[in-house]
């Protein structure tokens, strides 16, 4: 990080206009991080992030993060997705594994 770079939580005010991980359970959508250095995309189920980091805005959520292939976080970028039934099929969507449950 450079010098003098603010770091911390947003106001109270902002964070709690902005979209939460719940929201994106509701309407059926997927986390998607893509790691712009080694073009490796992945989605994710919000209903399991959110047993790892509560419900949490979605804004800089790619920051818990680290890319599977080069291991770096600085070129990660996150979005939602929702795809329709057509854009369903054969898509993998990565899940909480048994390491990473409560209790396992």
């Amino acid at each position: 990080m450079r010098k003098g770079a603010q770091t911390g939580q947003m106001h109270p005010s902002i964070a709690r206009h902005l979209p939460r991980m719940s929201s994106a359970v509701e309407l059926g959508q997927f986390i998607k991080i893509t790691c712009q250095h080694c073009r490796v995309t992945h989605r994710y189920d919000p209903g399991d992030l959110i047993k790892i980091l509560g419900d949490v805005p979605f804004l800089n959520i790619q920051e818990n993060f680290h890319c599977t292939k080069c291991g770096k976080r600085d070129y990660l970028s996150a979005g939602l997705e929702t795809p329709c039934a057509r854009e369903r099929v054969g898509m993998t969507v990565r899940r909480l594994g048994r390491k990473m449950g409560k209790g396992r």
